[in-house]
């Protein structure tokens, strides 16, 4: 297993899962009095330094780099080098040549969020949560968590955009992967059950890729089993080899990579008492600890988990094709830019004014929205804004009366793009 000197990059993430509890009109500018926080983001540069786990170096290995990450997040497979400039491959499974970005020379684990774009969302639940965003978060926190022990993560999608399953399965087999996870919420509903119904996908002819599963299934179901949730569960639910018509596994994400792989349901979305459950702050950090914890042993030991249950015959539906898929900018910013927070207030009431930019303002694609997130991952606040500011940058809003507990010390003011969604970063602000 390579260690961490090979990824030279650190990204802060901020996980938030409960529903806004104040939500508020695009309001008057209030700039009077603002002040500058101290931001969270790391600048993605060619001369980026790792945040390496304690008892790790950040020496970078000889030999050519496998991935890049682009200036705006985004991660590329890299297919080639030639003086300062990486050949790469794009989301959409497109040749491409980038001057600048991070370049990561070492990757154990493959962390692929399903679905992603407008067109490919997943499964949407009653209470409005889409699988993409809860697939992201979760693959959000096993990637930080890998970082933290060490282990070489990667993820093939970083915001909401589209990835090809081809490109999905080639990003793995370029950067080198020893493994590859593909997290998902599964739908449609199934029978009422006293313990999670999760169900993990493997490789038919590839008993490593059934260890993966095991391992993985093991600590999941331990993790979530302590939580008192109405779950739904298929009467066949495990660690399973899905075949098509011909024999063939079913799920390309299973399917084509050459590392051990495997498709990974947590639960049902559809079912609305776990779709309600997704969204508990403590939803996200303790799935994501059981599927690190289940990837950590498979690479660092023999051990075995659940044997295989029996297969299932089943045709899926075709994900988003290369000819549905649009690419991300991969030199523009994929989320406007929070550039200064005043807090006001205390005793558990606050008021933000909040300064914001989208350099990429247009009637197509423009900051919408930006949220208080608590250093408990609760959002507390979320100004939505109607319409581009494209005369208007950088613009200041403000939002009042919002209560947060005292308990909370800290938060982040995130902003929100109309077509790729949140930002994972922002301003850090400690409250007064």
């Amino acid at each position: 297993m390579n260690r961490l000197p090979g990824l030279i990059l650190a990204l802060v993430m901020v996980t938030a899962c409960m529903p806004p509890v104040v939500d508020s009109a695009d309001s008057a500018p209030t700039p009077e009095g603002s002040t500058s926080a101290v931001s969270t983001t790391s600048p993605l540069t060619e001369t980026s330094v790792a945040t390496a786990a304690p008892g790790t170096t950040t020496t970078i290995p000889d030999g050519p780099p496998v991935a890049l990450i682009a200036p705006n997040g985004v991660t590329l497979a890299v297919t080639g080098t030639s003086g300062d400039s990486f050949q790469v491959l794009t989301p959409c499974g497109d040749p491409a040549v980038m001057t600048a970005g991070t370049p990561v020379y070492e990757v154990d684990v493959v962390i692929d969020p399903g679905h992603g774009g407008p067109i490919d969302t997943g499964a949407v639940g009653d209470n409005g949560l889409h699988e993409e965003d809860i697939n992201l978060q979760v693959s959000r926190a096993v990637h930080e968590l890998l970082l933290e022990r060490g282990v070489a993560s990667i993820l093939t999608r970083t915001a909401d955009y589209p990835v090809p399953i081809r490109t999905r399965s080639a990003f793995s087999d370029l950067v080198g992967a020893e493994a590859m996870v593909s997290i998902h919420h599964n739908a449609p509903e199934a029978l009422p059950s006293e313990v999670p119904g999760i169900e993990i996908f493997v490789k038919s002819s590839d008993s490593e890729s059934g260890r993966l599963g095991g391992l993985i299934y093991d600590n999941s179901m331990a993790a979530l089993s302590a939580f008192d949730v109405d779950w739904d569960r298929a009467p066949d639910a495990g660690v399973m080899t899905v075949l098509n018509p011909r024999g063939d596994d079913a799920y390309g994400m299973v399917r084509l990579p050459q590392a051990p792989s495997a498709l990974v349901e947590l639960g049902y979305i559809a079912n609305p008492s776990e779709a309600e459950f997704f969204t508990d702050p403590a939803y996200v950090p303790t799935v994501a600890t059981a599927v690190a914890d289940g990837i950590e042993t498979f690479l660092t030991t023999e051990q075995t988990g659940s044997p295989l249950v029996e297969g299932r015959v089943f045709t899926p539906q075709r994900g988003v094709g290369k000819d549905q898929c649009v690419e991300p900018e991969l030199e523009t910013s994929l989320f406007p830019e929070v550039s200064e927070v005043t807090p006001l207030g205390g005793d558990g009431v606050y008021s933000f004014i909040v300064t914001i930019s989208s350099p990429y303002d247009s009637p197509e694609r423009y900051a919408d929205a930006w949220r208080v997130v608590g250093d408990d991952g609760v959002v507390y606040g979320q100004q939505t804004m109607d319409g581009p500011h494209v005369d208007e940058q950088p613009f200041t809003r403000s939002l009042t009366n919002i209560p947060i507990p005292t308990t909370v010390k800290t938060v982040v003011v995130q902003g929100r793009d109309s077509v790729y969604g949140w930002s994972d970063v922002g301003l850090e602000i400690v409250l007064p």
